[in-house]
């Protein structure tokens, strides 16, 4: 089988239990890919709240998963 790779994953959700199981998700088919690639990591980007990528990332090494977190911070 020949399997589409995936550069990344966008998610929008509006609760925590839907945030948990779509990020989970992607970063298990993000796994697939880079299991394939063997040259990047993956980077778990959150840009608001409830929004999400999920991709690979050069600044991540194979094998190892980040997070970064975008949001703008209120004071």
């Amino acid at each position: 089988m020949n399997m589409q790779e995936v550069e990344h994953i966008e998610i929008k959700v509006h609760d925590r239990a839907s945030m948990d199981y779509c990020i989970t998700a992607a970063v298990d088919r993000m796994i697939e890919s880079a299991g394939r690639q063997q040259t990047r990591g993956i980077l778990v980007t959150r840009l608001g709240d409830g929004h999400f990528v999920v991709g690979l990332s050069n600044a991540v090494p194979f094998g190892y998963t980040e997070q970064l977190d975008l949001r703008r911070q209120t004071t």
